[in-house]
């Protein structure tokens, strides 16, 4: 027995010697032997009460046995060893006694299970899949023991080739240790034979243009024969014939540094009899001094062409986008340039975020009409690298806006007639109702209003009506009842309806006037430029929203003459967000345009000297954060050029844009290329000319790094999987200036490698590299680590290849079963507490067990009786007519107790 908490036993030296006192100088109701009887049952209830509250538990051991089975199904596991697994399982469950419990894992990468805890298992084999990719034996060490009872005899069996490529084993099995579980381990010969694979492709980390390469391959092969290994390098592939001897092989080539930037080598062998394709190829990244690389990426197609321009002179190797590039591109860049780029995809931005946070890289986000708050990157991963932020919530109205929706109401808003290519086709009814979605739209449009804005909603037809004449933003129900009445009927006539607006327009007193015009475009009106043109005059915009079947040309042209945006509009259930973006870009001043003058802020490389700039005709607005740089600012404290540190590396921010539409003015400033060669310039990592070296090495990452630096220096290397996972491993200093680490490869893919040598008062020395691995470890050529089995099987008393018949064996260490005593205590406390309030106040005296027999045997009489003819007074005969029994002896009463039995006479004779 254990007490979980001992200390309250010490409360029976006080409750005792209370509950003894209180019995002895209290008033005592009955007799003196019942009274002492009464303070023994108290006695034992105020024990049974403090014990329970120590918390006593009843720990008992078992013999029971309780076996599983976790057989490693990983790549490196052959079919000829996995069918070897079931028939040791099988072996050991027949020599299982009846009450044995066995169950059946398997693991790779993860751990699932095959066969339940049970002591009725027929086992045929291993039917469950999991992910081969790795062997995470720690993994399923810790998911064992959940599965195993807390209880008897329980023994983990694990039939695996012991070579470990995730996680730690050996802390797994110290935590089953404690539990007191135990751990066998059966090595098996993986019987891999006949396999060739590239180990490791050398060559040096940097190279000059004109320089010869050397680059060797080294093969590790298990068979010999003829093999081709061929070179990839930047797409011209070269091809040698060898023969290979079992072991370590190597062939070389040798590569001219025809151009700079990043030289990759991808070594691929090909063997007859090969049965791991997995682990044929390697990669190594050779980069070849000269300008930095920069990948620039343009939201619209030749937005970023002055850019390009002004990089290229200034010495910077440009390759251009239209998306962002993919993590294995990625890798051969110093900096990425975003020109006017919506929100990527969240894949993309953490590809991003990784290459500027863990690769130590650089970026600069270009503005325009479809960038920061007008393209989405508000509450973005993207947004989270930049020294700004763009949520239009975040920024302050400058004044109301007053608009008018000028909604189509013909005939041919009644359906989609779309044929084919695009044509109309009069014939073709039931597409979409345009009218429906045109409500929608203009639903969420006025939604998105603020309750000061003024708003009107104008239908066409062949003439005008007001659904929603032009005032300030009512209650949703007049708005609901103002769109209910838009009806599709009629012909299409747009310039009259746009008078109209622009009529009621001209009396709004807010200086903000836009009307927004979806149409499907049917119809020919020869005033509608006019029109438009109109419209800009008198200060409105006008943009137009098109069903994408009518006259494009025309309506797109119409929005360029009032100033406004043109929205194709060919998915029409994006008609409604169509109708909230262009409200919130009008409503909402994401944008300023005018002429402005930049003016310098904080101190920077990239404005020393900088005296003078052209102006500017636009910026997107955004708010700086707390610890960003502003190096230049415009409008009213508006950040223009916003830098900062990001992890290990830099992003800048320009909120203007790239083309003639804002800067067209420093497009011809003679300092455009000086200026845009320094933004990018002050973003690129240090250290680009001695990256580090890293190579793939038999499934691993070996990575050196060469750097000055005092004695006390230590090296850190960060290293990103492709699956997103990022570690960081200490270097060990092998020369006075050299640094090294090893670390196992998880997945195949892009390997981003960032080295940081640090004292404890800064930073010495840096950089960053990375290199494409072709195959994880689980795919290298590796053999069975016998120590790491005997050190799982030691920590835990467990053993090294035991026979199938001895699975069953039971463990040194058995589980014990904890049974709480605390609620039988505390029933039992409470019913003596109750046998002492009843002795206490109920007398039992001398013959009182008699009586109570007599009563018990009168009752059925009398109830027989009642239930008779007979009357009271023959009843009463004969009770007299039996002998009278002679009374008992009585002890003299005290005058205040009246004893059980006279309770009951009284009772009949009531």
């Amino acid at each position: 027995m254990t007490f979980a908490r001992p200390w309250f036993l010490l409360l029976l030296l006080v409750a005792i010697p209370v509950v003894l006192y209180v019995a002895r100088h209290g008033r005592r109701a009955v007799p003196l032997r019942q009274h002492r009887v009464a303070v023994g049952m108290r006695l034992g209830g105020v024990a049974l009460i403090v014990l329970a509250l120590s918390g006593p538990s009843l720990v008992r051991t078992s013999n029971e046995r309780s076996v599983l089975f976790l057989l490693d199904r990983s790549a490196s596991v052959t079919s000829e060893v996995r069918q070897a697994q079931d028939g040791y399982v099988r072996d050991a469950i027949a020599s299982a006694g009846a009450r044995d419990r066995v169950a059946v894992g398997v693991f790779g990468a993860e751990l699932r299970l095959d066969t339940a805890l049970s002591d009725d298992v027929s086992y045929t084999g291993a039917r469950t899949v999991v992910d081969e990719s790795a062997t995470d034996l720690a993994a399923a060490l810790r998911g064992g023991a959940a599965i195993l009872p807390t209880e008897g005899s329980r023994r983990i069996v694990v039939l695996t080739d012991a070579v470990e490529t995730s996680g730690n084993a050996r802390a797994a099995a110290a935590e089953l240790a404690e539990a007191g579980v135990s751990v066998d381990v059966v090595v098996l010969d993986t019987g891999r034979t006949s396999d060739a694979l590239v180990t490791a492709v050398d060559a040096p980390t940097t190279a000059r243009v004109g320089d010869d390469v050397d680059i060797e391959v080294e093969v590790n092969s298990t068979i010999s024969g003829t093999a081709t290994v061929s070179l990839d390098v930047d797409g011209e592939i070269r091809r040698l014939e060898v023969t290979l001897q079992p072991g370590v092989n190597t062939v070389g080539f040798t590569v001219p540094a025809s151009d700079p930037g990043a030289m990759i080598a991808t070594a691929t062998v090909d063997v007859a009899g090969d049965r791991v394709p997995q682990n044929d190829s390697g990669q190594a990244i050779v980069r070849v001094l000269g300008p930095a690389q920069v990948a620039v990426v343009e939201g619209r197609l030749g937005e970023a062409d002055d850019l390009v321009r002004a990089l290229g002179a200034a010495g910077v190797e440009v390759t251009r986008f239209t998306n962002v590039p993919t993590a294995d591109q990625l890798i051969t860049f110093d900096g990425v340039v975003l020109v006017n780029v919506p929100s990527p995809p969240a894949e993309q931005s953490e590809d991003l975020a990784s290459f500027v946070e863990d690769f130590g890289r650089g970026l600069v986000v270009i503005g325009g009409d479809q960038s920061f708050g007008l393209g989405g990157y508000q509450d973005s991963p993207l947004e989270e690298l930049l020294p700004v932020t763009s949520n239009p919530d975040d920024l302050l109205r400058r004044q109301p806006v007053a608009e008018v929706l000028v909604i189509d109401t013909s005939g041919s808003m009644a359906d989609c007639h779309c044929g084919s290519g695009g044509d109309h086709d009069p014939s073709q009814q039931g597409g979409i109702n345009k009218t429906d979605i045109s409500r929608a739209g203009a639903a969420q449009a006025i939604a998105a209003l603020q309750d000061q804005d003024r708003i009107g909603v104008l239908a066409f037809t062949s003439g005008t009506r007001w659904a929603l004449p032009l005032d300030i933003k009512p209650d949703q129900a007049t708005i609901e009842a103002a769109l209910a009445t838009l009806t599709p009927q009629g012909d299409t006539e747009i310039s009259p309806a746009l008078r109209a607006a622009l009529d009621e327009l001209r009396n709004a007193p807010e200086e903000i006037k836009h009307i927004v015009l979806f149409t499907d475009g049917w119809g020919d009106d020869p005033e509608l430029f006019e029109a438009a043109k109109e419209v800009a005059q008198a200060g409105v915009t006008l943009s137009v929203l098109g069903t994408g079947e009518g006259t494009g040309d025309a309506l797109r042209r119409t929005a360029a003459l009032g100033g406004g945006q043109y929205y194709p509009g060919r998915d029409l259930e994006s008609i409604p967000e169509i109708f909230v973006e262009e409200t919130l870009r009008v409503a909402r001043p994401l944008v300023a345009e005018g002429a402005f003058v930049p003016a310098l802020g904080a101190a920077s490389q990239v404005t020393a000297g900088l005296t003078a700039t052209p102006p500017l005709r636009g910026y997107v607005l955004t708010r700086p954060k707390p610890t960003a740089s502003l190096p230049l600012e415009i409008g009213p404290g508006d950040p223009l050029l916003a830098t900062w540190q990001r992890g290990l590396g830099r992003t800048t921010a320009w909120t203007s844009d790239a083309t003639v539409r804002w800067s067209a003015d420093w497009i011809e400033w003679a300092g455009f290329v000086d200026f845009w060669g320094a933004v990018v310039t002050d973003v690129l990592p240090p250290g680009r000319e001695a990256p580090p070296s890293v190579r793939i090495d038999g499934g691993f990452l070996q990575i050196g790094f060469d750097a000055e630096a005092p004695l006390d220096a230590v090296g850190v290397a960060q290293v990103r999987s492709p699956n997103g996972n990022v570690i960081q491993v200490p270097m060990q200093r092998t020369t006075e200036t050299r640094f090294e680490a090893r670390v196992p490869i998880e997945e195949a893919g892009a390997q981003w490698v960032a080295v940081r040598v640090e004292t404890p008062t800064g930073l010495v020395a840096g950089g960053s590299n990375g290199v494409v691995s072709g195959y994880a470890r689980e795919f290298a050529l590796s053999d069975p680590n016998d120590d790491l089995a005997a050190d799982v099987a030691d920590a835990t008393e467990g053993r090294i290849d035991p026979a199938a018949s001895q699975a069953f064996d039971l463990a040194p260490n058995r589980g014990s079963a904890t049974t709480e005593l605390w609620p039988l205590l505390a029933a039992l406390a409470l019913a003596l507490f109750m046998g002492d309030v009843a002795l206490r106040r109920i007398v039992v005296a001398r013959g009182d067990l008699g009586e109570w027999r007599r009563t018990l045997q009168r009752a059925p009489r009398r109830v027989a009786a009642i239930s008779t003819d007979e009357t009271p007074a023959a009843a009463e005969d004969d009770a007299t007519a039996k002998p009278a029994e002679p009374a008992a002896p009585r002890r003299e009463m005290l005058p205040e107790e009246e004893t059980l039995s006279q309770l009951l006479r009284r009772k009949r004779q009531d």
